[in-house]
């Protein structure tokens, strides 16, 4: 609990005359006003984040953990397919690890809760509950000092990484039955109907979707979380790798680094952070809309407007790490493009 307080105390919004000095500078090259669009405006953002912003490393973290509520039926994989899909991600065989070669980004695998007792080689090891959460329909997910503990665990994961020299990270996530997690948090958080936000996942059929939508509405009733606080509403319906990319993005914005949202589970870690410190969306980027229904609600509550459309399913930070070069790109243009001339 230490180092949450200490990560939140610590956190401040953007530097508001860096920007304005960005947007001045901006305004005296040589193109249209404005012309840049959103690269502009992500130059700013970046500009107050550090007035001189270069993307030095970049990293995906991939926080893993099993849910409970997989018991429940609500996906078409087992739990035992985050524990394949983290060894391929750690053998750079996963789809984040092709991505991640194409963008000359790092993939950071953390093991909150995999429900394996496999010694995994590269991993890091930060296991909270040996096999993962509880199951949600029949009462808390975990305690209010295991979700600190794994939020903890995000933000150190970000303190090393920063240490070492990376300075953007995309956040993503592996483990099973984390969309219906993650659309519960979404549906007590918003109050939006289930309809509004609850997708099919991995790929379940209509039967299974009603069955997920009854299960998280069982779960909510069974744990009566308060909606007010944003860490019981994690503890009593959320993932260990919720809690984790939530710490995260504390963590991100207590070291000045941007961050970028991936898809549902990403967004709703995004959600929860920014309600815990309103601060943090300072360093947050969007990047793309998935599949999941509940992520355009994320968008739209957080203000925020993605930038891909990509029709994309997967999780694994594989949408956010799309926008590395964009925001590689927007970093740079501040200094390669020359100045207007004087006439």
């Amino acid at each position: 609990m230490r180092l949450l307080n200490e990560t939140l105390e610590s956190i401040t919004g953007l530097n508001r005359a860096d920007i304005e000095n960005r947007k001045k500078h901006m305004n005296s090259l040589l193109k249209t006003p404005d012309g840049l669009g959103k690269l502009e405006h992500i130059s700013f953002q970046l500009s107050g984040i550090d007035s001189d912003y270069r993307v030095n490393k970049k990293a995906v973290v991939v926080m893993a953990a099993d849910n409970g509520v997989e018991a429940e039926g609500v996906s078409a994989s087992k739990r035992v397919i985050t524990q394949y899909v983290v060894e391929a991600m750690l053998k750079k065989e996963a789809s984040i690890s092709s991505l991640a070669k194409t963008f000359g980004s790092d993939v950071f695998v953390v093991d909150l809760g995999i429900d394996s007792d496999k010694e995994f080689l590269g991993i890091i090891d930060r296991k909270i509950m040996r096999n993962g959460t509880k199951n949600i329909r029949t009462g808390e997910a975990m305690t209010r000092e295991e979700a600190i503990m794994a939020m903890e665990a995000g933000i150190e994961t970000v303190d090393r990484l920063v240490a070492e020299g990376y300075n953007l990270f995309a956040i993503g996530e592996m483990g099973i039955g984390n969309t219906t997690t993650s659309s519960a948090i979404l549906r007590v958080l918003t109050g939006l109907p289930l309809n509004d936000i609850v997708g099919k996942g991995s790929g379940i059929c209509d039967e299974k979707l009603e069955l997920k939508k009854q299960v998280i509405r069982d779960a909510i009733t069974v744990n009566s979380p308060d909606a007010s606080d944003p860490i019981e509403v994690l503890h009593k319906l959320g993932g260990l790798d919720i809690a984790a990319m939530v710490g995260a993005y504390l963590g991100a914005a207590k070291n000045r680094v941007p961050v970028i949202i991936d898809g549902l589970i990403s967004g709703v870690s995004a959600l929860l952070a920014s309600l815990i410190n309103p601060k943090i969306k300072d360093y947050m980027l969007p990047s793309h809309i998935g599949e999941e229904p509940g992520i355009k609600w994320i968008m739209k509550n957080m203000e925020l407007e993605p930038m891909l459309f990509m029709n994309m399913k997967l999780g694994e930070g594989s949408g956010a790490i799309l926008m590395f070069p964009i925001v590689e790109a927007a970093s740079n243009i501040a200094r390669d493009i020359r100045l207007y001339p004087e006439v």
